[in-house]
C-alpha cells in the first residue's frame, strides 16, 4: 500500500489497520467499535465532499460496500449496514461503516451490544484494545477473494 498521498488519514491509522485495499479506496478497521467489525471507508485522494469524486471513484464505491458486507456478515452475522459520512472533524470524504446487530454478539473476549438497534447507530465514544482491533484486522483480511 503506497502510504505517502494518504498523510491525510494517518488518524485511521492505515499502516496497521487496512483490510482491503481498493484502487481508489481502503477499508480501515475503525479504532473505536461502536459495533463489532465497524469500519471506515476512505476515499485515496484528499477530496473535501462527494460532488468532486471522480466518476471513477464513485463508480467503485459499491463495490467496496459489497465487499465489506458480505465479509461482516460471514464472519459476524451482521444484520444490517449504516453508513455515515459526516466529514466534520476529518474534512475529506470517507464513510464510518457500522454492521448492525439485534441481538448480543459475543467475540474476541467481548460482548458486543448494538444498543441504538434498530435505530441509526449512535457515533458513541468507546475503547477498544489494541488487540481487538488487531484482530478484527486480521479477521477481515483473512476472507479476501
Amino acid at each position: 500500500m503506497a502510504t505517502e498521498s494518504l498523510d491525510h488519514w494517518k488518524k485511521f491509522r492505515p499502516e496497521e489497520l487496512t483490510v482491503r485495499d481498493f484502487e481508489n479506496w481502503l477499508i480501515v478497521v475503525r479504532g473505536k467499535q461502536v459495533t463489532l467489525g465497524s469500519a471506515v471507508i476512505l476515499l485515496r485522494r484528499p477530496v473535501a465532499s462527494l460532488g468532486a469524486m471522480s466518476a471513477t471513484e464513485a463508480a467503485e464505491l459499491p463495490n467496496v460496500c459489497r465487499w465489506f458486507e458480505e465479509q461482516a456478515t460471514v464472519l459476524y452475522t451482521a444484520e444490517r449496514f449504516n453508513y455515515v459520512a459526516a466529514m466534520m472533524k476529518d474534512p475529506y470524504v470517507h464513510f464510518h461503516v457500522f454492521p448492525r446487530y439485534s441481538s448480543v454478539q459475543q467475540k474476541y473476549g467481548v460482548e458486543w451490544v448494538d444498543a441504538a438497534w434498530p435505530k441509526a447507530v449512535e457515533m458513541i465514544d468507546v475503547s477498544t484494545s489494541e488487540p481487538v482491533l488487531a484482530q478484527i484486522a486480521s479477521d477481515l483480511r483473512g476472507l479476501q477473494d
